[in-house]
């Protein structure tokens, strides 16, 4: 495997089949074509693409991803935004289910932080993730999985 070491590193150390979580702020860095984390994030869906682990995320990443395009005044892009994630070959979508709601309100109860942010891990938790992708989170462990921050 070639590419950012250190992401290769992580995507190594993986069971095959292993769920990757992939919080909101990377999928819109990656989304806006940021160098960095788009050459880190191609590399764990090049892994995805061959059949080794999957790649999913949270509803509330098209929520909080939704939110900004409205801040910065693109409701055009609304529709545009939330089919690429709807339909990503290679993402699995995630609900807020009940389940994913207990854990949140456990998570946010024992690390503080918003919703949003108790929401991801709680998913990736109930989804058995074995890994976290972030950025500027502060998230050094969450039990069970890797973490791991993306430069931006």
């Amino acid at each position: 495997m070639t590419g950012d070491p250190e992401i290769v590193e992580l995507l190594e150390g993986l069971p095959e089949g292993a769920v990757v979580h992939v919080d909101a702020r990377v999928f819109a860095l990656y989304m806006l074509g940021h160098k960095a984390i788009g050459d880190q994030v191609d590399e764990v869906m090049k892994v995805a693409g061959s059949g080794d682990l999957s790649v999913q995320t949270s509803v509330v990443t098209l929520y909080q991803i939704l939110a900004e395009v409205y801040r910065f005044g693109r409701p055009d892009l609304a529709a545009e935004v939330a089919k690429i994630l709807e339909v990503h070959p290679r993402v699995s979508l995630v609900p807020a289910t009940t389940d994913v709601t207990i854990q949140a309100a456990e998570v946010r109860a024992q690390l503080g932080g918003g919703p949003e942010r108790a929401i991801q891990i709680a998913t990736a938790l109930t989804k058995g993730a074995r890994a976290y992708l972030t950025t500027g989170s502060g998230l050094r462990r969450i039990a069970g999985m890797s973490v791991f921050n993306l430069e931006a």
